[in-house]
């Protein structure tokens, strides 16, 4: 199965501002930046981990623990100088993870 990663990759930041403009109303703009350079610092991995999962070569658990411990080591710099709470953050990154491994493990009906 071909992979159309670009696709993906606008699907992702589509959604992350989908996420920011729901969740975080007086931080879009900072969200936004962020989950952007999320995207782009995770940009190769994410293609890799894409094809491999395709390919069958992960499985979902495996694919989200990848994710999971990426996403985790990353700082969410705009957000933390805009002054959103750590927990509010730690939302964020959640539900951006949660929205890459989703829009992954939907490319396989």
């Amino acid at each position: 199965m071909a992979v159309n990663f670009k696709n993906i990759l606008q699907t992702l930041k589509n959604g992350i501002v989908d996420i920011a403009e729901k969740d975080l109303k007086d931080f879009v703009a900072d969200a936004t930046a962020d989950g952007q350079e999320m995207l782009s610092e995770l940009k190769d991995d994410l293609k890799d981990w894409t094809k491999q999962f395709v390919a069958g070569e992960l499985k979902e658990d495996e694919l989200a623990d990848l994710v999971k411990g990426q996403v985790d080591l990353l700082k969410l710099v705009a957000l933390k100088e805009a002054g959103l709470a750590e927990i509010k953050v730690d939302q964020f990154k959640s539900d951006v993870t949660d929205l890459i491994i989703s829009t992954i493990t939907g490319l396989i009906p």
